[in-house]
């Protein structure tokens, strides 16, 4: 069976579901969406994105620094520069495109070009499935709220990870215990080595 390509439909569906399922809001009736056909603006507390998905790499290629100077424009104009937001503007750049040969460096070239606003690059070697495109916009999404309280610190699960590479678990806790309470840690195995 034959995978389906996505096409920059899916594409802009996917991504535009992440967002907003990640607590972005989508700026809407945006004049991205009438000067880029396949663009998006989202917001939320900490930034602003630019969403832009091309059919072709060659479009992609060379209408990037547009979609840039729009996103640095709506900044400007709509954030004071005195805001913490006004510092985090992402540039997505997605197209179902599959490179090859030389131009494979070429979204890297994009990439690293960190003037003006952080940008994000992916390419249909890099989008294959709705998870892929989930993975391209990993860094913008929000970390999983974990309870800490709950959570079990690592010298705590020494002893059970390393009992089961054959080490004693009693002795392990006994080292574990003198470094947290910044005991000699030779001296107290062998006192417990010594009560064996």
């Amino acid at each position: 069976m034959v995978e389906k390509s996505l096409t920059s439909t899916d594409i802009l569906a996917a991504a535009t579901e992440i967002l907003t399922a990640s607590r972005y809001t989508r700026i809407s009736e945006s004049d991205a969406e009438v000067e880029f056909t396949s663009a998006r603006l989202f917001e939320d507390a900490y930034g602003i994105v630019a969403l832009v998905v091309y059919e072709t790499w060659d479009d992609l290629s060379s209408r990037w620094p547009d979609a840039q100077a729009f996103l640095v424009d709506v900044i400007s104009k709509n954030v004071s520069s005195s805001e913490p937001k006004a510092w985090e503007g992402y540039l997505v750049l997605l197209t179902p495109s599959v490179l090859s040969g030389p131009a494979q460096r070429e979204p890297d070239r994009i990439r690293y070009d960190t003037s003006r606003l952080r940008k994000f690059v992916a390419t249909g070697a890099e989008l294959k499935t709705v998870s892929d495109v989930h993975r391209t916009l990993l860094p913008l999404l929000p970390l999983d709220e974990v309870e800490l309280g709950r959570q079990e610190s690592t010298l705590e699960m020494l002893p059970d990870l390393l009992s089961k590479k054959a080490l004693p678990r009693r002795a392990v806790a006994v080292v574990v215990n003198a470094f947290r309470d910044q005991l000699p840690i030779l001296e107290k195995l062998h006192a417990y080595r010594s009560q064996e």
